[in-house]
């Protein structure tokens, strides 16, 4: 998928932005881009894409979040090289930003980059999380998301799953919620993901982004996150 380097992944709590966040990170290096993830998340304490920074600079992907030393903390003191990344064209840069409005409020301090180049901002929508299973629902939460943020969304992606008890018509169902919703607030499904061995065919415009999955309860433990622990 060509465009601006800026991608910006909001959404509801619990709609797996992380996970897509790098996914598509892990996608893009592999395409041969430089890439840099930035986790803007200072709401969700355990589904955080920092717990994976050893794992994920192992594959090439540079992870910035909090200060350094302030790693594990609630506080949103975030490391200034997430201003390298937006000023340094030569990256393409993914932010996973944390849930729901609250989350989108740490986006406000870099508005004056958002304002000088073109941007990416794509609502991951679940419609099986709670307050998501309605496109009105999802075009209420998108709205205050842009006010909150003070950007605008131009995308959505299609992240409908209900973990391993996902089914064929559960996908379906819940692409026709997302679908629905993207043409209320008229931008374009721009990806739909899938966990294999769940399939699933794109339309014109949209791309497939195959799933890994790493984000585990903290009770539970992912290959990713041995490597962090390792390293």
């Amino acid at each position: 998928m060509h465009g601006p380097r800026l991608n910006i992944l909001i959404g509801a709590f619990g709609s797996g932005k992380t996970e897509v966040a790098i996914n598509y990170a892990l996608q893009l290096k592999r395409r041969g881009e430089k890439v840099g993830l930035v986790d803007l998340d200072i709401v969700n304490p355990f589904f955080r894409s920092r717990e994976l920074k050893a794992f994920l600079r192992s594959k090439g992907v540079q992870l910035v979040s909090a200060q350094d030393g302030l790693e594990a903390a609630d506080l949103p003191a975030l490391s200034p090289r997430i201003f390298a990344f937006l000023q340094n064209t030569a990256y393409q840069v993914v932010l996973d930003v944390g849930g729901d409005p609250v989350g989108a409020r740490a986006l406000g301090r870099f508005e004056e980059y958002f304002s000088q180049e073109p941007y990416n901002l794509w609502l991951v929508i679940n419609p099986y999380r709670p307050g998501c299973s309605t496109p009105e629902e999802l075009y209420e939460l998108a709205r205050r998301l842009e006010e909150t943020s003070k950007l605008q969304i131009n995308g959505v992606i299609d992240n409908t799953n209900l973990g391993n008890e996902t089914t064929a018509e559960i996908r379906t169902t819940g692409a026709r919620i997302v679908d629905e919703a993207a043409r209320l607030l008229t931008v374009p499904v721009v990806m739909r993901t899938v966990a294999p061995p769940q399939t699933w065919s794109a339309a014109a415009g949209e791309a497939i982004l195959s799933l890994e999955l790493f984000m585990t309860a903290p009770w539970e433990t992912s290959p990713a996150g041995e490597v962090s622990e390792d390293e």
